[in-house]
């Protein structure tokens, strides 16, 4: 009895062996195409209200330019088909805000502008979206840098920013890069 069973262990060993030698395809990896996502964050910031004062003066612009690697990558810059860029905002100022962003290259020429957001006052929830398509727009590659500009707007009753008053203006964005990879 016990050899029977060592009887069907090996020719259950035989048939899995033969019924996986079948003749590979090699080119069937011709037509291979992916198309992964990678989401990352861009940019983050919060501002209070001090961020808009200097003694009593209001300071109606902030600005910065940053550094911007994400599209130094080889593979980003062979395989990008479209940038999926998306912008939350959230307002508790009694004010309006307009928001612009550029991205540059090296020379700080701009290579992509994005239309500028304008937020309005005690907004909690601002969200805009924006695409950018390589073949569309492939300068954007070129982008090493973000340049942020920030604007208060004035107020309607002409008041200004109560430095005692805590308040915010939080801003989020992250992209989806889509790549095609053959």
């Amino acid at each position: 009895m016990k050899n029977k069973g060592i009887y069907i262990f090996l020719l259950s060993l035989v048939l899995v062996l033969t019924s996986c030698l079948k003749e590979l395809d090699f080119d069937q990896t011709k037509d291979f195409e992916s198309k992964p996502v990678y989401s990352a964050t861009l940019l983050y910031f919060d501002l209070t209200q001090t961020d808009f004062l200097i003694g009593n003066f209001e300071i109606i612009q902030v600005a910065d330019t940053l550094n911007f690697t994400l599209l130094s990558n080889d593979i980003f810059q062979k395989q990008l088909e479209k940038v999926e860029l998306l912008f939350k905002v959230k307002n508790e100022f009694k004010r309006g805000f307009k928001i612009e962003l550029d991205f540059l290259d090296d020379a700080f020429q701009v290579v992509q502008h994005i239309d500028p957001m304008e937020i309005p006052e005690l907004a909690p929830d601002f969200e805009q979206r924006v695409s950018i398509v390589i073949s569309d727009s492939p300068l954007f590659l070129k982008a090493t840098k973000l340049k942020v500009n920030i604007q208060l707007k004035s107020s309607s009753d002409g008041s200004i920013i109560n430095p005692n008053v805590q308040k915010s203006l939080s801003f989020k964005s992250a992209g989806d890069f889509y790549l095609k990879i053959e």
